[in-house]
């Protein structure tokens, strides 16, 4: 099981508000009833017949009253949010392409079409004189743009887009009418320190997508370069200098250091995504300092960090260090095992889901070192466990395992050759 952190360096970029459905009432034109009023209402009376006593009241209650008032002022409020929200300042062409687009984004709508009008919000923004260059109205509408392109596989697009999206954010695109524009690699010669705080974490969060886009399709110098450029850059403005007399210009990595923008999550995720890179790359003692890395900023009491000690122990048994990676996952087990666990940090699936992969990845470490016992001990756990969760992967591989022990164990051994 190689599992990642949830990618927050990028969730965390502004993105573009849905928006509301336009709904006007009565409360739009200042006729909500006063909560204060004596709400009776007195039926007319015949003609002829006396005032007094007997004339019959109809007393409304008060709290249906009540409601009805304070779902006009709930209603108020929506509509102003809507009418001040962030896609409203956009002029009305770009506007009009970014609802439609938001709308068929929606899960169940055409997302083909939503690909369609983002892109033509885009051309539209990028024509328009009143969007600034390095703004984030323009370059948000390129985010959810290549983000979107991403999860639909069309990396080639995605690829182009974000790269876009970095070029604006960094300044290369200031200039609509330059002749000579720096080219896309420049990027990587900048002082990220020097940006504002948020516009690093969305260069850091475009920079980390790329490389997953460089991964998924093999272009793995270029995605070891957006991995390891964007990981550096977090780890030098956390880190602070070995020596406070200034004799040195060696930094030493501190947790505490970090920038208030920047959480451990989210430079868990940087390790854990270079981690994951090399450990697919076969390059394991590489992965495996780095998983170490992420582990101290995870913790040692969460279901992410089952994740990251299966994934060690993935990263030494490859290196034949079975002792090693019988002892991490056992650890990982422990600690997805704990009903605790997942409930601390409410991501118990997270726990499930590892205990199963732990739990066949025991009994593959045990088979390795011929202790099929064992191994078919654990297999049985990661079958049943399976079960239990609805992990049918989970379930497959187990009887797959399962059913290979037993038909070794019919077979009869073979005799020593002469």
């Amino acid at each position: 099981m190689t599992s990642r952190f949830t990618r927050p360096l990028f969730n965390n970029i502004q993105r573009l508000p849905r928006t509301r459905p336009t709904t006007w009432s009565v409360a739009t034109r200042g006729l909500r009833p006063s909560l204060g009023a004596s709400f009776a209402t007195a039926r007319p009376r015949p003609q002829g017949r006396p005032q007094g006593d007997n004339v019959r009241i109809i007393k409304i209650p008060r709290l249906p009253l009540l409601m009805i008032g304070i779902g006009f002022a709930c209603l108020g409020v929506g509509l102003y949010e809507y009418l001040t929200s962030d896609i409203q300042k956009y002029p009305p062409p770009i506007r009009q392409a970014l609802r439609k687009a938001l709308y068929y984004q929606q899960p169940g709508k055409d997302v083909n079409l939503s690909t369609r009008y983002f892109k033509e919000a885009l051309e539209l923004a990028l024509q328009s004189d009143e969007m600034e260059r390095d703004g984030a109205p323009l370059t948000g509408i390129m985010i959810q743009y290549g983000a979107l392109l991403e999860s639909l596989g069309r990396y080639p697009e995605a690829r182009q887009v974000l790269t876009l999206a970095l070029r604006h954010l960094v300044g290369f695109e200031n200039d609509p009418h330059a002749t000579e524009k720096k080219p896309d690699q420049a990027v990587f010669d900048l002082d990220l320190a020097s940006f504002p705080p948020q516009t690093q974490r969305k260069i850091v969060g475009i920079a980390q997508k790329l490389g997953d886009i460089a991964q998924e399709t093999k272009h793995d110098a270029e995605a070891e370069k957006w991995y390891t450029w964007s990981l550096e850059h977090l780890l030098r403005i956390s880190s602070k200098p070995v020596s406070t007399y200034g004799d040195t210009d060696q930094v030493l990595f501190d947790k505490e250091h970090m920038p208030a923008w920047l959480t451990h999550t989210e430079l868990g995720a940087a390790l854990e995504a270079l981690g994951t890179f090399y450990q697919t790359r076969q390059k394991h003692s590489l992965a495996v300092h780095l998983y170490l890395r992420t582990l101290t900023l995870a913790g040692l009491k969460t279901c992410q960090s089952s994740v990251i000690m299966n994934n060690l122990s993935e990263s030494f048994a490859a290196m034949g260090q079975f002792d090693d990676a019988k002892l991490w996952a056992q650890r990982g087990l422990e600690i997805a095992q704990n009903p605790n666990t997942g409930k601390a940090n409410k991501d118990g699936d997270v726990c499930d889901e590892a205990c199963g992969v732990l739990l066949f990845n025991m009994g593959m470490l045990f088979e390795q070192t011929n202790d099929k016992e064992k191994a078919m001990i654990f297999y049985e756990q990661a079958r049943n466990h399976g079960r239990k969760y609805k992990l049918l992967d989970c379930i497959r591989q187990a009887d797959r395992a399962i059913r290979r022990l037993q038909f070794e164990q019919t077979q009869p051994p073979s005799l020593p050759s002469a």
